[in-house]
Parts: C-alpha cells; sequence; structure tokens
C-alpha cells in the first residue's frame, strides 16, 4: 500500500470526520474480518490494508503527522522541525547535517501491538533499513494465527483539584478517546503529585482487528488550591486570629483536609509565624506530612477613639 493511501483504504475523503472515519472502519472491517473469510488471502491483506489506516486516522495526533508529513512522520525518532527546516531528504540546503542521505527513521513502536503490519505496508525505515524491520522480542500481540493486535495507547489530560489529589477521591470525567465521548470513574490516588499519571486498562484505542482496547493515559494537572499550599509532602493553611489571641496566646480549632486540628498560640504571636500540626498535611504510601498554619492578624472593623488609644499605647511599648 502506498503511503498516501490511507484515506483511499478506508474509502474517505481527506477532509472526513472523525465519525465518518470509524463508520467507515467498522463497516470495512466487518466486511473483511478473517472471521468471516477464512482462507481469503486477498480479504486478510485487505483487512490489514484497513486496519493500519484506521489505527492513524482514527487517531488525532497520528492524523495530523500523517496529514502533514506522510508516513514518515508516524516512524520512530521522526522529527518535525528537523524536517520542515531541511526538507524530506535533509538537504541540500546550508548547514544541514543531514545531506549525506537524508533523515535517518526507525520502525513503527508505538502503534500497539500492529509494528510488524506497519514495518510489512510502508518498510522498517529510512537511511539503508527499509524493508527490514527490527527484531522485538516477546510481543504478545502477533498478527494472525495467535492473538489479534491490542488497541493503540492513548493519551490524555485529567486537571483535578488540590483537595481531590490530597484524598484521592473517585471522580466521574467525561472524556474523547479517538472522536468518542466517555463516561468514566477515575479512582485518583491520594497524594498524587501534578504530572503523575493514572492508567486506565482497556479505555484507550480500538484494536483494528477486534481485539481488546489499548490503555488510556492520564497525565493529571492538579490546580492551584484556594485554601492549601502544598509543598511536597507538606501543607500550609493561613488562618486568621484576633489581637487578643496573638497577644494573650491560646488555643484554636483548625479545619484540615482530615477534619479538625488544634494549634496552640504561643503568647505574643507574630503575624506570618507558623505553627504545626503533625500529619495533617500529604498521607501516602503509610507516610504522612504535616499542616503548617500560618499566622494572619484580624485588625477589626470598627475603630473607635477607645481602641484608637489602645492602640497607640501598644504602639509606644513595641
Amino acid at each position: 500500500m502506498n503511503s498516501e493511501d490511507l484515506y483511499r483504504a478506508l474509502g474517505v475523503e481527506k477532509g472526513a470526520s472523525a465519525a465518518e472515519i470509524k463508520k467507515a472502519y467498522r463497516n470495512l472491517a466487518r466486511k473483511l474480518h478473517p472471521d468471516h473469510n477464512e482462507g481469503n488471502k486477498e480479504a486478510e491483506e485487505e483487512f490489514k490494508k484497513v486496519s493500519a489506516a484506521y489505527t492513524v486516522l482514527g487517531d488525532e495526533k497520528k492524523r495530523k503527522l500523517y496529514d502533514e508529513f506522510g508516513i514518515d512522520g508516524l516512524r520512530d525518532g521522526f522529527d518535525a522541525e528537523k524536517w520542515r527546516q531541511y526538507g524530506p531528504r535533509g538537504g541540500p540546503r546550508t548547514g544541514s547535517p543531514f545531506q549525506q542521505g537524508g533523515f535517518d527513521f526507525g520502525g513503527f513502536s508505538g502503534f500497539g501491538g500492529m509494528e510488524d503490519v506497519f514495518d510489512s505496508l510502508f518498510g522498517g525505515g529510512r537511511g539503508g533499513r527499509r524493508g527490514g524491520g527490527r527484531a522485538r522480542a516477546g510481543n504478545a500481540h502477533r498478527w494472525g494465527g495467535g492473538r489479534v493486535p491490542k488497541g493503540h495507547q492513548v493519551r490524555s489530560e485529567l486537571e483535578i483539584e488540590l483537595l481531590d489529589a490530597i484524598l484521592g477521591r473517585e471522580l466521574q470525567i467525561i472524556i474523547q478517546v479517538q472522536g468518542e465521548k466517555r463516561n468514566l470513574k477515575v479512582k485518583v490516588p491520594g497524594g498524587i503529585e501534578d504530572g503523575q499519571s493514572i492508567r486506565l486498562k482497556g479505555q484507550g484505542g480500538e484494536s483494528p482487528a477486534g481485539g481488546e482496547r489499548g490503555d488510556l493515559i492520564l497525565e493529571v494537572k492538579v490546580k492551584r488550591g484556594e485554601e492549601y499550599v502544598r509543598d511536597g509532602m507538606n501543607l500550609t493553611k493561613t488562618e486568621k486570629i484576633s489581637i487578643g489571641t496573638a497577644y494573650f496566646g491560646g488555643s484554636i480549632n483548625v479545619e484540615t483536609p482530615w477534619g479538625k486540628g488544634k494549634v496552640t498560640m504561643p503568647r505574643g504571636t507574630q503575624g506570618g509565624q507558623k505553627l504545626r500540626i503533625a500529619g495533617h498535611g500529604i498521607r501516602k504510601e503509610g507516610k504522612s506530612g504535616d499542616l503548617y498554619v500560618k499566622v494572619a492578624i484580624k485588625i477589626p472593623k470598627n475603630i473607635d477613639a477607645d481602641t484608637e488609644e489602645l492602640v497607640k499605647k501598644l504602639e509606644e511599648k513595641d
């Protein structure tokens, strides 16, 4: 199959919508599936082409790469910026490090068990490796005769509140996967950090051959908290206290992610001072951080003459 024929393989136009591409694939896959065409080598080959085409065109990111760069844009080691700068053969533009042999791309390791199919259809790579492919030990999803290819892995982002990350709540989310809206439950691990990932098995891309779905990888983005600030395993919370409590000292109750906590203000507590409540920070893998209470002094809103006189006397003693 020519590398420009993925749309033609599915019988759709280049501007087809995700829904149109999915519908075309399902119709062809049903018609050409090996289960319905036993011993028909021609149907088997066509099924491989249709499956390969949908693996690319059914994935938004892969489709964009293919539309701009052709099939080489999907190879291991492809560098879009260098391609744009130096052209498809790497030269002869001034300063190009690829003038002698063009770009040296690899095979197709990001296709969820269909690497061998892509290598056979499009060759193992540029720069002297075309047609050979690469050895892959222990590939459990071989094409034909054994298990059918697993769907490819899909990555997306999940934005959560800081308190959800602290407590590890179960969330109901709506997410787009291959142009399809899905309503999913996600268990957020307690103490998860910004940039870490959650894997949802079997919620990724469809298998091009009717096998199990790939996995969905959610990269977690934790919103900035309004009540708490996180620093590793510790949390900080600002608590307002009266002038009297700051001056004379005393105990106050503080709301924490884990319920009520108590902190004792020493006599003469200063604004900005931090006091610790042990064990009320992040709780993760059997370890607990601390909650630091940052003191802010409340100034009375209604100040009369007597209050002003008292404040002046306090100022004189400072």
